[in-house]
């Protein structure tokens, strides 16, 4: 009876601690986004956070909420970098990763489509796409060594298995305003994908200056703006404060990030002391390493008064006690940013003439 006592005591003792280890943190400002969504068991991240920004861009532009779909730019995502991987013949990166600019890249040639038009294929539920994966890989790999008089724009037997595993793309959209091609309906939110621009801090590279950011998951190769940190945490404060939402590119690897806790941060030693220098070192020696894209939707603050971006996640809503949101101190997003997508007006105009977006 005494050690069941005991035991009961120890149970609600558990509860208590755990109950009181969740922190309460305060929203600053919160900039009108849809809610979250998971990615399920994929790689896609990159299509999740970026879709979830081109949402927040329609409503900042006064357009009704739109659901888009983000299986669709998953789709053509996958056919887009099994060109380039041809193109390369075979000596690029090939796999579920990729960048914000992956997304944009389809809405500028394919245009996109709503969630109901087009959902993708789920398993009980959720998107799982490790046999997916596999598949394309191995398609991939056996066209880039058995084909030698092929075009890299008739790839019918990849698209296959899209269709198989991501489902069939629709050719057109019911609108309010009638069926619409995916370009016509990118056309009635007037979005221009030339407007969005991605920016990252390291000194490797002159500042100020456009280079191929060297991540694994650019396998487009694609141009990234290059400025000192400390005018990228200035862009990303005077983008929410104005508006605008960030679509962020960064390491989720370590120990103090802790989504179930609803919040990233850096070890005590580190806090407050994040330099351009100690960037360049993580990024170097590869602890900062490019693992994971989320939404950045506001500003917030700790309990103790330490300021965050408040971040949505695409691990569901019920995977943590946060809504799947979470909290990303400065100090986390001084030293674990890659990089950003944001619209070229959410820059501060001093910014702006230096990187020669005018």
């Amino acid at each position: 009876m005494k050690a069941a006592f005991s035991i009961v005591l120890l149970v609600l003792a558990t509860v208590v601690f755990a109950q009181e280890e969740k922190e309460n943190f305060t929203i600053i400002k919160e900039v009108k986004h849809l809610p979250v969504i998971s990615q399920g068991s994929t790689g896609t991240c990159w299509s999740f956070t970026t879709t979830s920004f081109l949402e927040a861009e329609i409503i900042r532009k006064g357009y009704p909420e739109t659901d888009l779909s983000e299986m669709y730019f998953v789709y053509y995502g996958y056919l887009n970098k099994a060109k380039q991987y041809l193109y390369y013949q075979g000596n690029n990166n090939f796999g579920q990763g990729g960048q914000a600019h992956d997304v944009t890249d389809v809405l500028r040639v394919d245009g996109m489509v709503t969630y109901e038009t087009y959902e993708g294929e789920k398993v009980d539920g959720k998107y799982q796409h490790r046999d997916l994966v596999k598949e394309l890989k191995d398609k991939i790999d056996t066209l880039n060594k058995t084909q030698k008089d092929f075009s890299v724009d008739n790839l019918e037997s990849f698209e296959s298995i899209l269709k198989k595993h991501i489902g069939k793309i629709p050719g057109k959209i019911k609108t309010e305003n009638g069926k619409v091609t995916p370009v016509e309906f990118v056309n009635q939110f007037n979005l221009n994908p030339d407007d969005y621009v991605e920016i990252t801090s390291y000194s490797h590279h002159p500042f100020y200056q456009p280079f191929v950011l060297e991540v694994p998951d650019n396998w487009a190769h694609a141009l990234y703006y290059n400025v000192p940190v400390d005018e990228l945490i200035e862009i990303m404060y005077h983008a929410i404060n104005t508006g605008y939402t960030i679509a962020w590119d960064g390491d989720t690897s370590e120990k103090t990030f802790t989504h179930k806790k609803g919040k990233a941060t850096v070890s005590e030693d580190q806090q407050g002391r994040i330099t351009q220098e100690l960037r360049q070192e993580t990024f170097l020696n590869r602890t900062t390493t490019d693992d994971h894209l989320m939404h950045i939707v506001g500003t917030s603050k700790t309990s103790d008064g330490t300021n965050c971006f408040y971040t949505k996640n695409s691990w569901g809503q019920t995977s943590n006690d946060y809504g799947g949101y979470l909290h990303m101190t400065e100090d986390y997003v001084r030293l674990k940013t890659i990089a950003i997508m944001i619209h070229k007006d959410a820059i501060p105009q001093n910014i702006r003439e230096k990187l020669k977006l005018l």
